[in-house]
This record gives C-alpha cells, sequence and structure tokens, in this order.
C-alpha cells in the first residue's frame, strides 16, 4: 500500500517582510482557520506556535477568537449583557442589574482610555497607571476626585475583565497578576451623623417647593431605609394599623425582603401622606426624579454643610446603637447581612463623646475618693 502523503504546514509566513507565527486549527465546526501572530523572527515565530497550540488546547476557539477583541467591543458587550435594568420572577433577580446607570457611565469613562487596547495586551501596570491619572482627573465640580470614586471605577474594569474570562476571551485577568489595585482601607468612609439641633433646623427648611422633603427625611432617619428603598415604596408595602413597613426583596441592595418599624412622628406623616393619596396603589412620596438638589438646597437653607440623604441611615443606625439596641436586632432592621459592613454605619457624634469623657471623669472621680478614704484610715 502506498504510503499516505501527510501535508506539513510551516508554522510561520512572512508577509510585507514582517514573520508571523501561523497556527492552522479546525473549529468546532469544522471549518479549516489560521490565526496569523507576529512574530520576531522565524525562530520565535516557533514559540509563538506553540503558545498558541497551548492556549487552543486548554481554552478553544474563544480564545483565539477574541485575539484581537478591543476594549470597546468587550465593554459594548459587556454591557449589552449585563448592565441592563433588573428582570424579577417571583420577586428573585434572574438577570440584569437593580443600578446599572452609575456602571454605565464608569465604563464609558474606562472606554475612552483604553477602548483602543487589546483586552489581552492591558497590563496590571496599564490599569495602575489609568488608576493614578484619574486621581489626578478633577471631578466635574473641579474638586479633587475620591479614591472611593475612582474605585468603582476598577472595579467595573475588574467586572469585565473577568466577564471575558469566564466568556474564554481572556486566559487571566491583569487585575491577578499583581498587588491589589483596589484597596477599600484607603478610601475615606463616611461618619457624618446629625445632630439633634441640625435635624431640627433641615426639617424646619422644608417648606414650600421643598415641603415634600419633610416626610422622606423623617422616614430615611427613623427607618435607616436607603434612598431607592424609599422612595419605591407604594402604600400596599405600609401597614398603618401595625405601624410597619415591608420593603419588597425587589428594591433592597441585598435582594431580601424586610420589616421596618414606623415611628410615632413617622405614623403621622404616612397618615397625612394616605389622606391625600388618590390612589391606594401609588407611590407614596410620588416622586420619580431625583431629591438629591432639592435636598442639597434644603442642607445649605438650615446651614448645614456635608450631610447626604445617605447620612440619615448613619444616623438612625447610631442613634439605635446608642439607645442600646443589640447590634445584631438593628442588622436585621437595616437589611445589612457583614458585620463589617455594619460596622461602618455605627458613628461616634459629639453626644457620644461627651458621654465617653463623662465616664472616665466619674470614674477618675470615684478612684480619688476611694484612695482618699484608704489613706484616711
Amino acid at each position: 500500500m502506498a504510503k499516505e502523503k501527510v501535508r506539513r504546514i510551516r508554522h510561520y509566513v512572512i508577509k510585507r517582510g514582517k514573520v508571523f507565527a501561523r497556527y492552522v486549527y479546525t473549529d468546532a465546526s469544522g471549518k479549516r482557520r489560521q490565526m496569523l501572530r507576529l512574530a520576531e523572527s522565524k525562530t520565535n515565530a516557533k514559540d509563538v506556535y506553540d503558545q498558541l497550540k497551548r492556549e487552543h488546547q486548554d481554552h478553544g476557539d474563544q480564545i483565539l477568537d477574541a485575539s484581537k477583541m478591543t476594549f470597546s467591543q468587550l465593554a459594548s458587550i459587556y454591557q449589552e449583557r449585563r448592565l441592563q435594568p433588573a428582570e424579577y420572577v417571583s420577586d428573585r433577580k434572574v438577570s440584569g442589574r437593580r443600578s446599572y446607570y452609575s456602571p454605565q457611565l464608569y465604563l464609558k469613562v474606562l472606554v475612552e482610555h483604553f477602548g483602543r487596547h487589546r483586552i489581552r495586551s492591558i497590563t496590571h501596570s496599564d490599569i495602575e497607571q489609568f488608576k493614578l491619572l484619574r486621581l489626578k482627573t478633577p471631578t466635574r465640580s473641579g474638586e479633587q476626585r475620591s479614591i472611593a470614586d475612582v474605585h468603582r471605577t476598577l472595579e467595573v474594569m475588574r467586572a469585565a475583565l473577568h466577564f471575558a474570562v469566564r466568556s474564554g476571551w481572556l486566559i487571566r485577568s491583569p487585575f491577578e497578576t499583581g498587588a491589589p489595585l483596589i484597596s477599600k482601607a484607603d478610601e475615606t468612609e463616611r461618619d457624618r451623623v446629625l445632630s439633634r439641633d441640625e435635624e431640627g433646623r433641615l426639617l424646619a427648611a422644608c417648606v414650600g417647593r421643598r415641603a415634600h422633603l419633610r416626610a422622606i427625611i423623617i422616614t430615611a432617619l427613623d427607618t435607616g431605609m436607603r434612598r431607592g428603598e424609599i422612595l419605591t415604596l407604594t402604600w400596599p408595602d405600609i401597614d398603618l394599623l401595625s405601624r410597619r413597613i415591608t420593603i419588597k426583596a425587589t428594591n433592597t441592595k441585598t435582594q431580601r425582603e424586610r420589616v421596618v418599624p414606623i415611628t410615632a412622628r413617622l405614623l403621622a406623616e404616612l397618615e397625612a401622606l394616605y389622606a391625600k393619596a388618590t390612589n391606594s396603589d401609588t407611590l407614596v412620596f410620588g416622586i420619580t426624579t431625583d431629591i438629591k438638589k432639592a435636598f442639597a438646597t434644603a442642607c445649605r437653607d438650615a446651614g448645614i454643610e456635608d450631610f447626604r440623604l445617605h447620612d440619615c441611615r448613619h444616623t438612625a443606625i447610631t442613634r439605635w446603637i446608642e439607645a442600646g439596641m443589640p447590634p445584631m436586632q438593628v442588622m436585621k432592621i437595616s437589611g445589612h447581612t457583614q458585620m463589617q459592613t455594619f460596622k461602618k454605619y455605627i458613628n461616634v457624634n459629639d453626644d457620644a463623646l461627651d458621654r465617653a469623657a463623662a465616664v472616665l471623669d466619674a470614674f477618675h472621680a470615684k478612684s480619688l475618693s476611694e484612695n482618699l478614704k484608704t489613706r484616711s484610715k
């Protein structure tokens, strides 16, 4: 029998004076394909060929198909598949995100910088340089950009690159090839708590065009609810008789339903709103737009500085702890699942500092009195 001829294919080709490693393979559909990758020389082409072969054997066709994928292309696919409004089945999120607007803005910033880069060429050092550059870029208002803001941007990039790894387009994320690029310890944690005097001034400023803020602020201060949880409340979520608010799983950050109590002053606010409601299924506060600007104006009129609506959550949790409630019970009400995160919301205000000093003053006075008695014997 005649020996079957074996066709040998060179592992390199030369085009326009440049050497390219040439890897020929058959894809999943049975189609014969080839992959060319620039090499330094004919000798180096053999090393590049071996690398392509290993990658193909270990990771399949996708890794070769994505060899020229740019970050802009990845970002487009990632946004289409991941940064979309959440979809629910039986109150459980099955796809998308509850909060996708901010990640889309961060992704746009990343595309402006890394858009033309091939994802396989982005290094740990490249991301590190971007981080430093972003920190030096002022905000729209001309202020110093916070480390937390830069970290949120990097978190979106990390998620997009991990998505590429899971999709078989990238072997390893550059975030995993060096020192951590995101360190929560470097961020300045918010510890702003509203004093009783500031609270009175703020509520007094909620009149006229900003009268609608009063009930929202009291809800935030007395329940510790997040802004999104407050603004999505509907009347079926509220039981005025038992003085309970049920926050649906679809409206919570943790995707877990929880119940919060209604204080006497909050009950009065809700009853007044209910009396004016035209439909028992509508939004409690009737607001579908952002209240950030109106809240900032109210704070300015009240002479209150560096205070955000989310700080009402800090205030509520701090007050519960100061009132003697067990931390684990407070966590259940506030909707925290991690103690490490919960501890960030327990803040020390001026009243607590004064009490701490008073406790030590009493201790010192008692010790001095006991010493004097001992000496007099």
